[in-house]
């Protein structure tokens, strides 16, 4: 790479996605040709064992403005992307997952923006949601308002309402690379990163949301393919609660008496959340796990919240009783599940059954030294337990799980 600055960085954080590396830089690369910038694609491959290393190494052997680094143990995703950042040289910097895309009109528009205004620190948009089931067919937004939002520098209860009101994240950013080092950092644990993110954008600058998205995010993968979002939308909304309250005290310091009561922003707060428990909720029902779900329902049922799901709430109850079952008899360390008759094939089929253990009906016991654990319904335990095997029984754990009354 030359000593000068270019003009933009995308960041670019991969592990084990060699499948998604031929379209990701075909698209942008393509892109920043034909644009003619001076661009730079800063490549953090998180010590990835397919064959990530050998894509990475043909494409930055054919375009020198790609600098690749490979980390010497996993780092977990989030280390991986600080590195990129970190590592970004560009005025503006903007960091797109490896199964995502930009919009590369309105992503060089926004560099012109920033590029225009040494006012705005950064720039803030919704994202469009990609279905790979569907030829990678955009099927909606993440969020959206009507026309541009900018808040001045320590503008944070503007913000906050803003926020609030649209149910914004704000994870889709493009930024001055000058105030990077004071955006991001090590992920914060008790408060979602990227509400920590935006209040320190309004710590050093002004912050723009624009309505037209930059990015176009996987939302719906094929196979088992792995989507951090995903999976922080299924177990991270108490972060969520986090970066809102984080971003409200920044509020309460810069902007005193703007905000309303604490009981009022409380309110505010747990509404944006349970929307968020609610989305979780349902991930978990697609994804089979019925005592997380249960979880997550009895939650919100606290807040009197409609427990609107694909599967009956009472029905759930029912599965994550037969799911905790089957899950204490894998942690007691049995090899062999045996499932009472009364527990119906239909039942079994929708169960994650427990890794590391043979899930078997009664009639398939035949004499072994392995430990067994029987899952019963209330009945004796079948004639060929032994002192060493063991009992868990669904109606006791049904008791664990009442069920919603519905």
């Amino acid at each position: 790479m030359p000593a000068s600055r270019p003009l933009l960085s995308l960041c670019l954080a991969t592990c084990n996605r060699a499948h998604y590396l031929e379209r990701y830089l075909t698209h942008h690369l393509t892109a920043f040709e034909t644009a003619g910038i001076d661009y730079e694609v800063v490549v953090s491959d998180n010590a990835s064992s397919d064959d990530t290393p050998g894509i990475l190494a043909a494409w930055a052997e054919r375009y020198p403005r790609m600098r690749v680094m490979r980390q010497p143990h996993n780092l977990g995703a989030y280390p991986n992307i600080l590195t990129t950042l970190r590592e970004a040289r560009g005025e503006f910097v903007v960091s797109i997952s490896d199964d995502d895309l930009a919009v590369p009109h309105q992503l060089l528009a926004y560099v012109e923006t920033l590029a225009g205004d040494p006012a705005l620190a950064m720039i803030q948009a919704p994202w469009y949601l990609i279905d790979e089931t569907q030829d990678d067919a955009i099927t909606g937004k993440f969020y959206d308002f009507e026309g541009e939002q900018r808040f001045g520098a320590h503008q944070y209860a503007r913000c906050l309402a803003f926020v609030l009101e649209n149910h914004v994240f704000p994870e889709c950013w493009i930024a001055r690379r000058s105030a990077l080092p004071s955006l991001v950092g090590p992920t914060t644990r008790f408060a979602h990163s990227y509400f920590v993110l935006l209040a320190n954008a309004l710590g050093q600058g002004d912050v723009l949301f624009s309505p037209e998205p930059h990015i176009a995010a996987t939302a719906v993968a094929k196979g088992a393919n792995a989507h951090v979002g995903n999976s922080e939308a299924m177990e991270g909304w108490d972060v969520y609660r986090g970066g809102l309250e984080w971003l409200t005290s920044c509020a309460r310091q810069s902007n005193p008496g703007v905000l309303p009561d604490a009981i009022t922003m409380g309110a505010a707060i747990t509404g944006f959340v349970c929307e968020r428990m609610v989305v979780a909720a349902r991930l978990q029902v697609h994804a089979r796990n019925w005592s997380n779900a249960y979880q997550i329902l009895r939650r919100l049922h606290a807040y009197e919240v409609p427990l609107d799901m694909a599967v009956p709430p009472d029905d759930i109850a029912r599965l994550a009783a037969v799911e905790t079952a089957l899950a204490e008899c894998a942690q007691r360390g049995a090899s062999q599940i045996v499932v009472a008759d009364g527990v119906p094939d239909h039942v079994l089929e929708r169960m994650n059954l427990p890794a590391g253990a043979h899930v078997i009906r009664s009639d398939g016991v035949a004499p072994t030294d392995v430990r067994r654990g029987y899952v019963v319904v209330g009945e004796a335990a079948h004639d060929s337990i032994r002192l060493q095997d063991f009992t868990s029984d669904i109606v006791a754990a049904m008791n664990r799980f009442p069920t919603f009354g519905g």
